[in-house]
């Protein structure tokens, strides 16, 4: 699998492999095995919840419907779901700015990129593949403080999230535990 192909898809429709935002844990668990590890996002709080695959960290609401996902680009190789369990993307993940850009207005994806003063060090792109969902690249000038700031910047960060959740219902205390903290 090529990865900028990979992430070029992801951009055109929100998906890496079967992972989406939206898409059910339960259905992610039965096509990809038991997540890897997880952990609670905020202390005290069983929800939302982050359970990885690989290098994909998926964020749940107590609903078990994805909210968000991401893959920290900066390591040296990434492991990212296939479209079939135990048959993972595993590779070097080195992609800059211009091969990205390049490579989604070859693939004709809409985008837009946002530059803050406050952080200049940083640029995202973003792409809306299905409406109330963005899919966010992260470009940084630099992987680590003592390296020179880089012409072509590289890939921190790949996301997507959901812009419009509607409100969990409550649990029911009547149904068995699923696992993963009903």
């Amino acid at each position: 699998m090529d990865f900028v192909r990979e992430l070029v898809r992801f951009a055109a429709t929100g998906r890496l492999g079967a992972f989406h935002v939206g898409a059910h844990l339960h259905d992610l668990v039965a096509a990809h095995g038991e997540p890897d590890c997880s952990w609670p996002v905020d202390r005290g709080r069983r929800w939302p919840h982050a359970f990885h695959h690989g290098s994909l960290e998926n964020v749940y609401c107590r609903c078990r419907l994805l909210h968000s996902m991401s893959v920290d680009t900066w390591r040296d190789e990434v492991v990212i779901p296939g479209p079939c369990k135990g048959e993972p993307y595993r590779g070097p993940v080195p992609v800059t700015e211009s091969q990205l850009t390049g490579a989604l207005a070859a693939a004709g994806v809409d985008r837009r990129t946002e530059w803050s003063e406050r952080l200049p060090e940083q640029r995202t792109l973003y792409a809306e593949p299905v409406p109330r969902t963005l899919v966010a690249f992260v470009f940084v000038a630099r992987l680590r403080d003592t390296e020179p700031m880089a012409r072509d910047w590289p890939l921190h960060t790949v996301s997507s999230y959901t812009l419009g959740h509607r409100e969990c219902p409550p649990t029911d205390p009547a149904l068995p535990d699923d696992g993963y903290g009903a």
